[in-house]
């Protein structure tokens, strides 16, 4: 669907074209309307408009300038000209190839409509060479580099993909990874330094480690790398098919001899980029495993060990153990794993949220999971993210918890994963019930504030985006939440409640046609006829005769 705008300085000619044109029937969905060249680039500035109907002779800027200053700013929007002959001559001498037709006063609304479907014909021809697949696939071949970091990204902060959505990346970017690859990583932290140097811009220092990095590892390794959330630089590797193949013919292909390989091209990437950058970077190595399934724990690991690196030491250099220690506590992933608890509760998505809930407490039900310590870490993480959620929505605890405030002051009453269930459970469903009902009291409010505004001000010209401005919404979210609620279109709900208060002045009123014109907002009276009929079937005279008899 697109967005009209008619243009032309006299009003009946804009307000006939808007009214009583059935435009939905050629995918127009919003008409706007203005009476000179700048009113109509204020609501270009303002709206999203694809189409623009516009006349040539209008006072301060004509058609043809209003125009220009669309293609100035906007290339894709069609234009179309409305206008008397001797401006269609001077039209088709001024612009040859920047609108779609010229029409001439007065044009059936057939012609009309012809007119701006050829446009909407343009602009649908438009869009599917944008979403062409030649096209797709040139832009995914321009943006391969950054959506292999952000697929490596994923897999290290333990987002969970399906084995399809793992193939289908593995395949659509052309990775050099395959399920169950033998995997490491190699994490990299840029050292905060008081020495000047020409590498001021960080980004330019991370492209610079990178491309250092890249003529290391290349040499051995296929390489996929990403910049993570604490600005460490991650390289995921595995040894290329040339090496692996030299290391089997030489009967060494080992676990320690891959690990030593890595090790030593680790330590040339920090020496150069001391040498040749002038920069301390610290790294961590991690062990062995398989990807993607082991990614995010191996990433976990390094990035422990980083914090457990003790002292204020630059160009740290850490290989992982192979072995863990046996009584080290590991943190639930189902907390931490994207999108959280409390992302999900602030995109208000309810069933994401209670399907986040029942993954953190199947894994407590896991053995080995449902240590106190455990039960402790998942209640404090459910607990900040309902509190987060409830704060931000204007409520307070206990307007929401109730009686289920006492859990969360006094933490000790919480004995078991059921407990800790039931709780999460409650408090979800509570906080979506007062969400459901938030929501649908505003819009609620919304709609009566509209009514009441077009109502009190029925006389006047009423225009979507005055009621709009008066309820503090954008034109287009008005249109739909008003159809949502009420059925009817706004446009249409105006016109009728003109109408019907033009019925009732005919029937229980001497008033003149033009009177009761003016008394509905209508300036011309030829107009007002043409739209009352439209509604009723018959001209105001025919109607009020009618009442009479």
């Amino acid at each position: 669907m697109y967005n009209l705008l008619i243009v032309d300085d006299e009003r009946l000619v804009v307000e006939t074209l808007a009214l009583t044109i059935p435009w939905s029937s050629i995918q127009i969905k919003d008409v706007y309307t203005a009476n000179s060249a700048a009113d109509a680039l204020k609501i270009m500035n303002t709206q999203t408009i694809d189409i623009v109907l516009t006349d040539i002779r209008m006072p301060e800027i004509s058609g043809l300038e209003l125009i220009e200053k669309i293609r100035s700013f906007n290339k894709k929007t069609k234009c179309v000209i409305y206008s008397g002959y001797s401006d269609f001559k001077y039209a088709q001498k001024a612009m040859t190839s920047s609108v779609v037709e010229y029409l001439l006063k007065p044009a059936s609304d057939e012609e009309i409509l012809q007119s701006i479907e050829k446009a909407t014909n343009i602009l649908d021809e438009e869009w599917n060479e944008v979403v062409s697949t030649q096209r797709a696939k040139t832009t995914l071949m321009k943006l391969s580099p950054l959506l292999q970091s952000t697929f490596l990204l994923d897999i290290i902060n333990g987002k969970r993909l399906s084995q399809f959505e793992i193939n289908h990346h593995v395949n659509l970017l052309k990775l050099p990874f395959q399920p169950q690859d033998k995997c490491a990583l190699i994490v990299v932290r840029l050292e905060e330094d008081s020495v000047q140097t020409d590498w001021e811009s960080l980004s330019l220092l991370d492209l610079a480690v990178n491309n250092i990095a890249e003529e290391t590892l290349r040499e051995h390794f296929s390489i996929l790398s990403c910049k993570d959330s604490y600005d460490y630089l991650v390289y995921l590797v595995k040894l290329n098919d040339q090496k692996a193949d030299q290391l089997c013919e030489l009967g060494d292909m080992t676990d320690k001899m891959a690990m030593n390989l890595i090790e030593q091209s680790a330590i040339k990437l920090q020496d150069n980029a001391k040498k040749f950058l002038k920069k301390d970077i610290s790294m961590v190595v991690s062990k062995w495993g398989e990807f993607p399934n082991n990614a995010a724990s191996l990433y976990q690991d390094c990035i422990t060990s980083f914090r457990r690196s003790v002292g204020n030491d630059k160009g740290i250099f850490l290989t992982l153990d192979k072995k863990k220690a046996t009584d080290a506590i590991e943190s639930l992933q189902s907390l931490y794993e994207p999108p959280t608890l409390m992302q999900l509760l602030d995109m208000g998505n309810r069933a994401a949220t209670m399907n986040k809930i029942s993954e953190i407490i199947q894994e407590l039900e896991k053995e080995g999971r449902s240590s106190q310590e455990h039960l402790l870490e998942a209640f404090l993480n459910i607990s900040a993210a309902f509190t987060y959620a409830i704060h931000k929505n204007g409520k307070n605890l206990d307007e929401i918890l109730g009686e289920k405030l006492e859990l969360l002051i006094n933490r000790k009453s919480l004995i078991n994963v059921k407990q800790l269930n039931d709780w999460s459970t409650y408090i979800a469903i509570k906080l979506f019930e007062e969400l459901d009902t938030n929501l649908k009291n505003s819009k609620e409010h919304v709609i009566v504030k509209v009514q009441k505004f077009i109502y009190e001000h029925l006389s006047e010209d009423v225009s979507l985006q005055a009621i709009a401005d008066h309820v503090f919404l954008h034109p287009a979210y008005l249109s739909t939440i008003f159809k949502a609620e009420t059925g009817e279109n706004l446009r249409d709900y105006v016109i009728r409640l003109k109408m019907e208060k033009a019925s009732y002045l005919l029937k229980h009123t001497n008033e003149r046609i033009y009177q009761i014109c003016n008394l509905i907002g209508y300036q011309n009276p030829p107009y007002f006829i043409k739209i009352f009929k439209k509604f009723y079937g018959v001209t105001p005279q025919e109607y009020r005769e009618s009442s009479l008899s």
